[in-house]
């Protein structure tokens, strides 16, 4: 019975880990919105890689988790000069990494691209003029690391002049209703954008893919997008 006791303390742990991971990740969403987003915005990016560290918050969660629940079973160890110069350094670590992933953000407003990141907290500021490249199309059936992407994803990446390259379509947040979806406001977007007569390359190639995991009304957006020239 007792054995039977702490699987079931472990399995709900596991539970709790995932349920306040998943509470953490929005709570840091909302807080990047009010530090970075404007009001005039029409999306936001959480940007790659950034985005997927995320994946790091439960991670340590369940190291926590683990520390209690085998805590009662390890011995205790003295405190050195050592250990408290690694813990410091740990924290400090994972503070700067915090801040790096907090602050990759990208705000797409009516006049502008505000591009942030751990060098310009501020945020960078560019015109659409700024935008010389479009790349455009659906991640076709291979092998991803985990947490990376998916098979069908769509993804619309600009490049700017200085080199920089984000993908709009990647944790794009900030929308309440289905004319919001990012699907519809990169098709108004797209739009505008080769109308300024900007490259653009896209490919209809994995196309297909696309309808395992999004409905008709966004696969037709997108559709538009790949097949605009």
């Amino acid at each position: 019975m007792k054995t039977v006791g702490r699987a079931f303390v472990y399995l709900l742990g596991c539970v709790v880990v995932l349920i306040i991971s998943f509470f953490l990740y929005s709570l840091i969403g909302y807080l990047q919105y009010l530090a970075f987003v404007p009001e005039d915005y029409i999306i936001w990016i959480f940007k790659y890689p950034a985005s997927r560290f995320m994946i790091i918050i439960a991670l340590y969660l369940y190291l926590i988790f683990l520390y209690f629940f085998y805590r009662k079973h390890r011995e205790k160890t003295k405190v050195t000069r050592k250990r408290k110069v690694l813990r410091i350094s740990f924290i400090i670590t994972n503070i700067i990494g915090f801040y790096i992933i907090f602050s990759s953000v990208t705000v797409i407003t009516d006049q502008k691209i505000i591009d942030h990141s751990f060098l310009h907290p501020q945020g960078k500021e560019y015109d659409f003029h700024d935008v010389v490249k479009i790349d455009a199309g659906i991640r076709g059936a291979r092998y991803y690391i985990p947490f990376t992407h998916h098979k069908g994803d769509f993804y619309y990446k600009i490049e700017l002049t200085d080199g920089k390259k984000i993908d709009l379509n990647d944790e794009a947040g900030g929308y309440e209703d289905e004319d919001q979806h990012p699907s519809f406001i990169l098709n108004k977007l797209d739009a505008r954008l080769i109308e300024m007569g900007i490259t653009k390359e896209s490919s209809m190639e994995n196309f297909h893919y696309t309808s395992e995991s999004l409905g008709r009304m966004y696969t037709d957006q997108i559709k538009s997008i790949l097949e605009r020239k």
